[in-house]
């Protein structure tokens, strides 16, 4: 029976690393053509958030095949699940970035007009190397037996929480901002930067809701088995591993149910396919 119940998660692992793949490449082509100046930097913050989710989808199919080949070495494997924690952790840690530049966005929109590109260079860095140090913390965990795994869990649990309170600040702040220009609008005053500023961080909420419904659930699940590990049944492991996957891949479907430049290039994916 378990065996049974493994094999068809392995399909819904391949099916969701597969999507998650081709998605997360169609976001980056998308956002990398555009050129619309005043949402450039933007469009970088969502590309390296594609990135890291691409890099989530690429870890599981390695590990997926890892697994079928006989003998495989554990450390290799060791590698690819690092490369997909790397991408979900950094994934995680870019919403949070993100949620901020929307927050900076709504509150400042001159301030962020003239914001450079430095500034957004240099925090997609800082998020990159936390990144690396997390993982590179959980693989030591890996290959030295004296170090102790619950320091990594924690120093992983300790970013992605502040990251998960930047978040739901950032969110709700923004809601606030959102409901307030409602009553501008009906009162007549409009701005089109303005407008597609709120639009924009009205897509990030869905984003943003959604991602955290994929990732709690499997983040409470694993934190417990990192100190519980008889509390969960494989198959509970596996489904948390599902919701990951989800995470990754859910972007690019909500990018193209709200945003026009996603439908513009589906149609003239669509249109150069048919002829």
């Amino acid at each position: 029976m378990l065996y049974a119940v493994a094999i068809v998660f392995i399909v819904i692992f391949s099916l969701e690393a597969a999507a998650t793949i081709i998605g997360n490449v169609f976001t980056i082509f998308v956002f990398k053509t555009q050129s619309r100046l005043h949402l450039k930097r933007t469009y970088l913050l969502l590309i390296n958030l594609a990135v890291a989710d691409l890099l989530a989808g690429v870890g599981e199919v390695c590990v997926l095949v890892f697994l079928k080949i006989p003998r495989t070495d554990i450390r290799s494997l060791s590698v690819w699940w690092a490369v997909q924690v790397f991408g979900l952790f950094v994934s995680l840690m870019f919403l949070a970035l993100i949620s901020l530049e929307r927050v900076y966005a709504v509150f400042c929109p001159l301030r962020h007009r003239v914001t450079s590109i430095r500034a957004y260079i240099f925090s997609i860095a800082i998020v990159w190397v936390i990144g690396l140090c997390l993982t590179g913390l959980r693989l030591l965990t890996l290959y030295y037996t004296n170090v102790d795994p619950v320091y990594a869990v924690i120093a992983a649990d300790l970013f992605l929480f502040i990251a998960l309170v930047i978040i739901c600040v950032s969110y709700l702040s923004i809601r606030s901002r959102l409901y307030a220009a409602k009553a501008n609008l009906q009162d007549g005053q409009r701005n089109s930067r303005r407008d597609q500023n709120m639009r924009l961080s009205k897509t990030f909420h869905i984003v943003v809701a959604l991602s955290l419904t994929f990732w709690l659930p499997a983040f409470l699940g694993y934190n417990i088995d990192a100190f519980c590990g008889q509390c969960f049944s494989p198959t509970l492991l596996w489904f948390g591993n599902v919701l990951n996957l989800a995470n990754s891949m859910v972007n690019p479907f909500v990018y193209s149910f709200r945003m026009k430049i996603f439908k513009d290039a589906l149609k003239k994916c669509w249109k150069k396919r048919v002829d």
